[in-house]
């Protein structure tokens, strides 16, 4: 096991007025627990607003829980920022605009000490080989490149520190069909030849179906239902999970 998340709960404060005063809480997780086995893919699905973004945030580290632990295996993941990485939904925004492409992708190994100097952009060329991109895209800024492309770049970013663990938050959501059979291909090719464990975060059943090992459903912040592929799929339990399913094959 990689990932252990305890018990994970998280309220955001309602302030209304000019001195903000407190006039509510928000629950947006509410008592989550589950866990990830090694070289592992969980698909977590749910509707906008079901609390995926949220825990994805909190497993990652980007913002606290208020209660409940996020434990990863120390034999595992000894460097968070290292060895744990995230690409989000938008590609668009994930990108600093006034960056080449060259420095976005040399900026982690850099921070983590991945490789020497010298060997920078030998580094940043192997990154770019592994999502499908070529040389001549190190000189150039985001706003040159499509979402795909773009998501392709996030992709490079994310595997330059060398990670083990990816959460993969809507990534291919923002793309058309065709682009997203790629996507998921080539997630699949990453996951094979790196050894990565991935938790998928999606809306789309019919699309987790093409990468999961196991799905977690959730609903208003609370998991409803768990299991491997075929339990999710071919033995749903759960209501919500058997709408989602139907709203996945209409």
């Amino acid at each position: 096991m990689i990932l252990e998340v305890k018990n994970i709960s998280k309220y955001f404060t309602i302030e209304r007025g000019v001195f903000k005063a407190e006039a509510g809480l928000v629950k947006a997780l509410d008592g989550v627990s589950f866990s990830v086995n090694e070289y592992d893919t969980l698909g977590i699905v749910g509707e906008s607003g079901s609390g995926k973004t949220t825990l994805a945030k909190i497993i990652i580290d980007l913002i606290p829980a208020t209660s409940g632990e996020v434990v990863f295996a120390p034999e595992l993941i000894q460097d968070l920022r290292k060895d744990v990485q995230i690409v989000f939904q938008n590609p668009y925004n994930s990108l600093n605009p006034k960056m080449r492409i060259s420095e976005i992708l040399s900026e982690p190994l850099l921070i983590h000490n991945i490789v020497p100097k010298p060997f920078i952009k030998e580094r940043t060329l192997e990154l770019l080989r592994l999502v499908g991109l070529d040389e001549d895209v190190l000189g150039r800024f985001p706003i040159e490149f499509s979402g795909g492309q773009r998501q392709r770049i996030c992709i490079a970013r994310a595997l330059a520190s060398q990670p083990k663990f990816i959460i993969l938050d809507e990534p291919i959501s923002s793309l058309d069909l065709i682009i997203q059979a790629q996507m998921l291909d080539l997630f699949f090719e990453l996951k094979q030849r790196l050894k990565l464990t991935y938790i998928f975060v999606s809306h789309n059943l019919a699309v987790v179906k093409h990468i999961a090992d196991s799905v977690l459903v959730m609903e208003n912040g609370r998991v409803v239902e768990m299991g491997n592929i075929d339990e999710i799929f071919y033995s749903p339990k759960h209501p919500y999970t058997k709408a989602l399913l139907d709203a996945a094959r209409s």
